[in-house]
């Protein structure tokens, strides 16, 4: 038996891309419209990658080639990803704090919820209270609304 060297891969034109060829432009705006889709729902590229077999790489650049070809909404949707990411970070913090058991537990999740309601003002261009005014005011709510409420 004859021993057969491994064959080569064809090798590539010198100013081509690499996997140049694989998809046509057009097969390329349809995946980057899916990608963009699952993206705008809340995905993580990693988890985009996973379920479609790509990189985070790749993923990361359908994402920027599908915002390109929507053009001049690209700022707008850029603000309408990261008010709603905020806002669902807003959301599970709020969870947090219902499931804090300790003080410790409860002041961190009333931190967090001073950081992103102070982010989630700054990006609608909103007047921002002080982080301080944000956290007293969270801590008067609860107090008023658990231990006093209880005592009366």
């Amino acid at each position: 038996m004859a021993d057969r060297k491994p064959s080569r891969p064809k090798p590539r034109k010198p100013d081509a891309p690499l996997g140049a060829g694989t998809l046509n432009a057009a097969e390329l705006d349809a995946e980057a419209e899916k990608v963009y889709a699952l993206h705008k729902k809340g995905n993580s590229a990693v988890a985009i990658g996973r379920a479609l077999g790509l990189s985070k790489d790749v993923v990361d650049r359908r994402i920027a080639r599908a915002r390109k070809n929507r053009g001049g909404d690209l700022a707008d949707d850029l603000r309408t990803d990261r008010e709603d990411s905020l806002t669902d970070m807003i959301r599970e913090a709020h969870k947090n704090l219902e499931q804090a058991e300790t003080v410790a537990e409860r002041n961190a999740c009333i931190r967090t919820l001073a950081d992103l309601q102070m982010k989630l003002a700054k990006l609608l261009g909103l007047e921002v209270p002080s982080k301080v005014v944000l956290e007293m005011e969270q801590v008067f709510t609860e107090q008023r609304e658990g231990v006093w409420a209880g005592e009366l």
